[in-house]
């Protein structure tokens, strides 16, 4: 996979932004344009851990416990890839997680994601659509419901450079919490910088949004910048994989929020550390580290959070 002169496809794996605990966050695929015109790829992967946080919350309700709590921890993920012809690409997947906290029973979170993406390579670039459709629990009832739908353009510089632009319209509705329903446009764009092929890499990404809710305190619009490092190496006989990334959101909300009579504003940076260490053919295990600083005018979504984790995984 590291070969520099070995020429990567990659597909649009697209984002989401349900800032629910790390759904939806960018990924550089596998260079599936490679595989054989009417080949089916299967994939499988799935996770169990511990995490321990500082400050148990949820952004998407600016509500924050200001105390720790270990939790356990469950992901899934099933995919498949169909490549109809050389040009054509069609993928699709399903994705769980859980946490279970120890104490704080009420902020114990499932995400339910499917998703969906479609894509052509016109050689001169590579246009295609992503869908997701996503359900967020706490504590067992549905809080929150999300549908995007992303079209996207991308194009490879030989093995260097691959740019990604994308437009992605999303509604979402929270049960119980109506003047929260609110319906987002975003354009986006994505720069991947290959310093050694696959092996070692940089991205980065820049997003503006526009987010118009049912309550007008909730109307906003935002920037988001983020960048990230990835490195392959070889260690103890295994290539272990190391991530490391910030990212930085300045949200600016567009009336007055009555509980402080101002308009809210809010700024979001949050840096994250991710070792993960094969142990045999199919298994690893993955060390993690996440910082969250949430500086806003409104009390309750002013905040710091720290979580650590430690996981084992299968993946086929």
């Amino acid at each position: 996979m590291g070969q520099p002169k070995r020429t990567l496809r990659l597909a649009g794996l697209g984002l989401t932004g349900l800032g629910l605990g790390g759904l939806g966050a960018a990924a550089l695929g596998p260079p599936i344009w490679a595989q054989a015109a009417g080949s089916t790829t299967w994939k499988f992967e799935g996770k169990l851990g511990a995490e321990y946080n500082s400050n148990v919350a949820v952004s998407d309700l600016d509500t924050n416990t200001g105390q720790g709590d270990w939790a356990a921890t469950i992901n899934l993920n099933a995919e498949v890839i169909y490549k109809p012809t050389g040009k054509a690409m069609l993928r699709g997947g399903y994705d769980f997680s859980q946490s279970l906290y120890q104490e704080f029973d009420a902020f114990n979170l499932a995400i339910h994601r499917g998703y969906a993406e479609a894509a052509y390579d016109f050689d001169a670039a590579t246009v295609g659509v992503l869908g997701n459709y996503a359900q967020a629990n706490l504590d067992g009832d549905k809080y929150l419901t999300y549908q995007q739908v992303s079209p996207y353009v991308s194009k490879q510089f030989g093995d260097a450079v691959f740019l990604r632009g994308a437009y992605a319209y999303t509604d979402k509705t929270f049960k119980g919490r109506a003047d929260r329903d609110a319906k987002s446009n975003a354009l986006q764009a994505d720069a991947y910088f290959f310093l050694d092929g696959v092996s070692r890499y940089i991205t980065v990404g820049v997003k503006g949004t526009k987010e118009d809710a049912t309550g007008p305190e909730f109307d906003y619009k935002s920037g988001t910048y983020k960048a990230r490092f990835t490195q392959r190496f070889n260690a103890f006989n295994d290539e272990l994989t190391f991530r490391a990334g910030v990212e930085y959101e300045d949200r600016d909300y567009d009336n007055v929020t009555p509980s402080i009579s101002a308009v809210r504003k809010d700024k979001r940076t949050v840096a994250d550390a991710v070792l993960e260490i094969p142990l045999g053919k199919h298994a690893f295990s993955e060390v993690s580290y996440r910082y969250g600083k949430y500086d806003s005018n409104l009390p309750s979504a002013d905040y710091n959070e720290q979580v650590g984790a430690i996981r084992i995984g299968l993946r086929y």
